[in-house]
């Protein structure tokens, strides 16, 4: 019996099309995210004023009534997420004693934005889940808005992810490695090294709110002691306490849509 999941993702301009490197253009990101929409499946989509147009146009050619969709348009400034991380997040990053540990130009180190909206999708979930957008819901799959970058052919129409293959007790979590070993968390989340990826993960209702909270905590805790990492570190944090709710998957990039595709006849 499939289980009944939610999509949740999201696209806000935080000026990476003016950014000195790491840089995108929003054109790319919503020729990417038009692969995301195209999936079959109830979805959650937080966005902005300038991206909801094209966004509809889209979805409602996968999802012609909308009735597995809603779109939360929101300025950036009045996210959650933004008034609980953008000052704390600003002050770190800004400050000389942060830059003297930041050995890389990354923009989780010099872009606080980057991280307002990394650290929110714990956020987006959590409003997901308190609205209710659709009832009976029993899993909630975050996933980057322009995650999948292979040929539309293989998302559109496809019912996804195929969850009878998903722990509906447990967090899933697709991981560069079958087990996470960090010896000092302040050198993790300052490294480029990272286990867990960002870019999907899936989560039972009835954790949203505990993994929600711990994240939030855990982000805080970093800030106290004057670092802080992207939002996969957090992550991999969060696992190296809390192992016995989840689970651990091996896959290299993106690889993660394919191990939850349907199987063809």
């Amino acid at each position: 019996m499939n289980i009944n999941t939610t999509i949740v993702t999201a696209l806000f301009d935080i000026g990476r099309d003016n950014w000195k490197n790491f840089t995108m253009s929003y054109h790319t990101y919503l020729h990417w995210m038009h692969n995301t929409l195209s999936i079959d499946c109830n979805m959650v989509i937080y966005t902005e004023e300038k991206f909801k147009d094209e966004i509809y146009t889209h979805r409602k050619l996968y999802d012609g009534n909308l009735q597995k969709t809603k779109i939360i348009v929101i300025p950036l400034e009045e996210l959650s997420a933004y008034k609980v991380y953008a000052k704390p997040l600003q002050e770190l990053m800004y400050s000389d004693e942060f830059k003297k540990k930041a050995s890389f130009d990354v923009p989780e180190m010099n872009q606080y934005l980057y991280n307002v909206i990394m650290f929110g999708k714990l956020h987006f979930l959590k409003d997901t889940y308190d609205n209710n957008y659709f009832p009976g819901q029993e899993l909630l799959v975050w996933a980057d808005a322009a995650g999948l970058r292979d040929d539309i052919k293989d998302y559109a129409n496809i019912v996804w992810p195929e969850s009878s293959r998903i722990d509906k007790d447990k967090i899933t979590f697709f991981s560069h490695h079958s087990n996470i070993s960090i010896l000092v968390e302040a050198d993790h989340a300052l490294s480029q090294m990272r286990f867990i990826q960002g870019t999907c993960f899936i989560v039972p209702v009835h954790l949203v709110n505990a993994l929600a909270k711990d994240f939030e905590a855990l982000v805080f805790e970093c800030l106290g002691k004057g670092y802080i990492g992207s939002d996969e570190k957090i992550l991999d944090f969060y696992y190296l306490r809390h192992p016995e709710l989840c689970t651990l998957i091996k896959c290299t990039w993106r690889e993660y849509y394919n191990i939850l595709k349907p199987c063809t006849p």
